[in-house]
């Protein structure tokens, strides 16, 4: 990880699930290596870990950038998502929930990714309805455990979410604006 400086030197990503290419065939993934170390973002030993959503979406891809340190993500539908700075995590709200990077819209549904900073996310809920989230990639930094999670969620339903989360041994409730669309229009139903 040469390179690093700031907030995460010297940090080591910690996947959450099984780094494997089950689903993701081996000729894409070697075009999304190629794009990021095309952009200076080529993975720490070409490790990545598959994000899966329970809507079926992806499998998006996230890694640390060798050469800057950034977290990244990248799919087939979107070769170069983005990558995020680790002083940027570094700076999120502790305890917090908050949109990781962006989101991808797959049959109806919106697939987004979360990151949890010192806390651990349960599901998240709007107009009664639950969904279920999962936990993909982790990395600590400056001894805060951030943690990305999957979540799919309606398109038409926007606003605040509740996230029911665990933090220091017990149960808490965060508050999360899911709005990817400005004007959805009005078949949006409010949280």
């Amino acid at each position: 990880m040469s390179g690093q400086a700031g907030a995460g030197a010297g940090v080591t990503p910690t996947p959450s699930a099984t780094a494997s290419t089950s689903d993701l065939s081996s000729q894409v993934r070697q075009l999304v290596l190629q794009t990021a170390k095309e952009r200076g973002t080529a993975p720490v030993g070409d490790a990545v870990t598959e994000l899966r959503f329970s809507n079926g979406y992806g499998p998006e891809l996230i890694w640390q950038a060798e050469t800057t340190g950034d977290i990244c993500t990248a799919s087939e539908q979107v070769l170069s998502r983005g990558c995020v700075p680790l002083a940027e995590i570094a700076k999120r709200p502790t305890p917090g929930v908050g949109i990781f990077i962006g989101a991808s819209l797959f049959e109806g549904n919106w697939s987004v990714l979360l990151m949890a900073n010192g806390e651990t996310v349960d599901h998240i809920s709007c107009q009664g309805r639950d969904f279920p989230v999962r936990a993909g990639y982790s990395i600590p930094v400056d001894g805060v455990l951030h943690t990305v999670y999957t979540v799919a969620v309606p398109r038409n339903l926007q606003g605040r979410y509740r996230v029911a989360v665990q933090r220091d041994g017990g149960s808490a409730e965060e508050r999360l604006d899911i709005t990817m669309e400005e004007n959805y229009g009005n078949a949006a139903v409010q949280c």
